[in-house]
């Protein structure tokens, strides 16, 4: 795991800090924007939101496994309560289940419903509809068009020996 370390640990130049500031001061924004606008489809054509999305496919990757409720807040960067938040709104919603853990009945572990499944393979195709739409619409904005090349690059873009 890559830790992460204060600017003058790595003796980065105060021109190289300045353009990363700059540069988050753009990925804020631009995240929020791209947030609420893929949360408001995914509930209105779905009746889920991004957040609860993301965790039914990560329990849809799993799947037919199950996951801890903190290997579940590990994969989607949030707080283990945020997490079991998230599982409990999918499990009213018949989306996923937990099951004790049979060698420590403290630990539980979720699983996908086929309910959920089904949702998320729908949603999904949303998501990567709606994300593509907004990316294609930001990259003739100005605020955020270099911030959105920067995401959309393939390897090949990356890499000039990979022709």
């Amino acid at each position: 795991m890559t830790e992460l370390t204060e600017p003058h640990d790595n003796e980065v130049s105060d021109s190289d800090a300045e353009t990363a500031s700059r540069l988050w001061e753009r990925i804020v924004p631009m995240f929020s924007l791209l947030e609420g606008r893929l949360d408001h489809t995914l509930k209105r054509r779905h009746g889920i939101g991004l957040g609860q999305l993301m965790a039914l496919g990560a329990l849809a990757r799993e799947h037919p496994g199950s996951v801890s409720v903190s290997g579940l807040a590990r994969r989607l960067g949030v707080s283990v309560s945020a997490a079991s938040r998230m599982l409990a709104q999918l499990e009213r919603t018949g989306r996923a289940v937990r099951v004790a853990w049979p060698c420590d009945r403290r630990a539980g572990r979720a699983t996908v419903t086929e309910t959920g499944l089904d949702l998320w393979n729908r949603a999904c195709h949303t998501l990567h509809r709606e994300l593509s739409l907004s990316l294609g619409t930001l990259r003739f904005d100005e605020r955020y068009a270099h911030l959105v090349a920067r995401l959309c690059r393939t390897e090949a873009d990356q890499d000039p020996s990979a022709e």
